[in-house]
């Protein structure tokens, strides 16, 4: 090899190299990283509008971040120490359960076989020991993390901040590294854009909207440990595919064996006219009516990217590997407009 071509390959390698190192160097405070670009990202239409008012980007997305930090981090923060009682009272709970009422319910046949009925039960309580216990771990980590979670609060709106004051300039500095021309490069950022909005606002806005709803639903009908459930439900309902129902159906079953009939009754109305109906009448109105993620994608994305990334892998995984088939179908076929990552719908 020739010494100008190792000169070449010399720039390539060391910003490889440095990259790598600086993954190292985010990895830690990747998640108020990845949630502040998500919130820059679903704001950014108000800041568009404020900065056209008031015509300062950093007073544009200051307001922004004060406001983020008043409606959405402050309450979050506040109800902390609720969640952590919660928690504690959900592993109490868990650590006392007498599992043998419920198989005697709903499976009465198994309970007549003592063989059966006794390996059923140790199989019930070694599953639940096991939730016990990541349950206690959530509990612990939580109040030891407090410190870390009021600094991941100030990397997040410095994120947020500078996401959307330096929105333009990042746009333009991708665009010198795009190897495609004009047109590819046009078509790529609209199908892009088709990707990033359907998981960024089909899935965890319409996922925190139905976690905030069954938790009004959670609280006006009396249920224990609400906000607990709340927040577990919000998380199911940003997975990919899967719902809030794998929450309150378990939920509702609960309350029926237990006997209270007039909140499981409640619960399940509720779940089946405002918490279903939620998916069906929110998501079009606010994932771009032309397309959404195909759903395969998002669930392999969902997946694999948790467990790379842990929790953020939910929102990072599928935006992953969704570009990374864009960009080799755009690779193969410039000029073609099908695509597997995205699902045409039909005007209306």
């Amino acid at each position: 090899m020739e010494e100008k071509d190792i000169k070449k390959l010399t720039l390539p390698f060391a910003i490889i190299c440095l990259g790598i190192l600086a993954l190292f160097i985010i990895k830690p405070i990747a998640v108020p990283i990845v949630i502040g670009l998500l919130l820059a990202y679903i704001f950014y239409p108000i800041y568009e509008k404020l900065h056209k008012k008031i015509n300062s980007k950093n007073l544009s997305a200051m307001s922004l971040a004060i406001l983020i930090l008043l409606v959405v981090l402050v309450p979050i923060l506040l109800l902390m120490p609720l969640f952590i009682r919660q928690v504690f009272e959900f592993y109490l709970s868990l650590k006392g359960a007498d599992f043998s009422v419920i198989i005697t319910t709903l499976f009465p046949s198994i309970a007549s076989n003592p063989s059966i009925y006794a390996e059923v039960i140790s199989s019930i309580s070694h599953f639940s020991s096991n939730i016990s216990a990541f349950v206690l771990n959530i509990f612990q980590g939580t109040i030891l993390k407090i410190p870390q979670l009021l600094f991941g609060v100030v990397i997040l709106l410095f994120t947020f901040y500078f996401s959307l004051k330096e929105s333009e300039n990042v746009k333009g500095y991708f665009s010198t590294f795009f190897p495609f021309k004009a047109d590819v490069e046009k078509k790529f950022y609209e199908k892009f854009g088709q990707v990033t909005n359907s998981i960024v606002y089909g899935q965890v806005v319409v996922g925190i909207t139905q976690g905030i709803i069954s938790g009004i639903g959670y609280y006006m009908f009396g249920l224990p440990n609400p906000l607990l459930l709340t927040v577990i439900t919000t998380v199911v309902g940003v997975i990919p595919v899967i719902g809030p129902w794998l929450v309150w159906i378990p939920v509702d079953i609960f309350l029926f064996i237990n006997g209270d009939t007039t909140k499981a009754t409640q619960l399940l109305i509720y779940g089946l006219l405002v918490i279903n109906w939620i998916d069906t009448i929110l998501r079009p109105q606010v994932v771009a009516r032309k397309a959404e993620m195909n759903p395969a994608i998002a669930l392999i994305g969902a997946i694999g990217g948790t467990y790379v990334f842990g929790i953020i892998g939910f929102f990072v995984g599928p935006l992953l590997l969704a570009y990374l088939v864009l960009l080799i179908e755009i690779y193969k076929n410039k000029n073609s407009e099908e695509s597997i990552v995205i699902i045409e719908h039909e005007k209306s």
